[in-house]
């Protein structure tokens, strides 16, 4: 792993436990690791690195803090210095489309299930059956075999087409090269990513340049309004990204149920029923009125910002009445209403 990598991680400049972090890189699911992938906008690199040792990621920080690029705030905080943000601008940033927490559990399965419609497709155009599939897992082949047969061979081959033209059109062409060149089919076979890239590139820089297109292509198909073909291929696969217990309380959300009434519904915990709602405060549409009560808006409205620099111990030792749940939910909303209006 590069230093430079895990350097950029502190790149908002706030004071953080250096634990939770290396548990978000780890893939802990757990409320208190996602938050802080949210608050500090790392939550994209959740599971990036699942085999990761915790020994590795110490020594990897040890060798930031001797070289003066992070700074010790205590035994298990750690803050960028003005040195490390200088070190910093001279990086090439590979990262802005990587979404581990929505696309890495199994972003090569689906990019492997899309080279294999593309080459059986392409088979098909030609009325060619003698010829060896990408793919032999049954995992795949049913997957081909239900969508293949759900449109006439004519409109399945003239639609495939048109939606990848429309996708690729929608990239920059670098990309769409990038990803056009992998392809097999008649008499074409398709080459490695890592025959693709430039060969100064790093292993490390190579695993990360191919998460960022591969995830960039997932997400333009998804925003695409005219691939349903491939948008439906794919679907069943992101689904296994989520949390299925937490979707599960999702659906209850219609109900207009308090929390409480929610945990009875779902016959689960009231904590994990907590767990669900601030998970899903995280990235999806959320009814924070409905769980934010009137005397919490108005106590945390006389905090000053940045929302990233508040902890419920100081809160609560000022406003003892104030529930964490509560805080945590607002701290959220206000930081996603601050984003949407930087992007604008």
């Amino acid at each position: 792993m590069e230093p430079s990598f895990i350097l950029a991680l502190f790149q908002h400049g706030y004071k953080v436990r250096t634990s939770t972090l290396y548990h978000l890189l780890k893939g802990k699911r757990t409320s208190s690791v996602l938050l802080y992938g949210f608050l500090y906008e790392n939550l994209r690199f959740f599971q990036l690195f699942p085999e990761l040792s915790e020994k590795q990621f110490d020594i990897l920080l040890d060798n930031l803090v001797k070289q003066k690029l992070l700074s010790k705030t205590s035994d298990s905080e750690v803050q960028i210095t003005a040195k490390g943000l200088q070190a910093l601008t001279h990086e090439k940033d590979h990262y802005s489309w990587i979404d581990n927490y929505r696309f890495g559990k199994t972003d090569e399965m689906i990019w492997r299930l899309l080279q294999f419609t593309v080459q059986v497709v392409s088979h098909l155009s030609h009325n060619n059956k003698n010829y060896l599939p990408l793919e032999q897992s049954p995992l795949y082949q049913k997957q081909i075999k239900t969508y293949i047969r759900s449109l006439p061979k004519a409109q399945l081959i003239e639609t495939v087409k048109k939606e990848w033209i429309q996708i690729f059109s929608a990239l920059p062409k670098e990309e769409a090269d990038f990803f056009a060149q992998q392809f097999s089919g008649y008499q074409t076979i398709g080459k490695t990513s890592f025959q693709l890239m430039p060969d100064q590139e790093t292993a490390f820089n190579r695993f990360l340049i191919k998460k960022e297109k591969l995830h960039h292509l997932i997400d333009t198909i998804l925003l695409m309004p005219d691939a349903p073909f491939l948008k439906k291929l794919l679907l069943p696969l992101l689904k296994q990204n989520e949390n299925k217990s937490m979707n599960e309380t999702a659906r209850y959300l219609k109900m207009q149920l308090s929390v409480e009434a929610l945990a009875v519904q779902r016959k689960v915990k009231l904590s994990t029923i907590k767990d669900h709602l601030m998970e899903l405060a995280l990235t999806k549409d959320f009814p924070f009125e409905r769980f934010i009560s009137q005397p919490t808006y108005a106590c945390l409205g006389d905090y000053s910002k940045p929302y990233q620099d508040w902890t419920y111990r100081l809160v609560k030792q000022e406003n003892p009445e104030v529930d964490y749940f509560e805080f945590r939910l607002y701290q959220i909303q206000k930081l996603r209403k601050e984003r949407e209006a930087s992007r604008g």
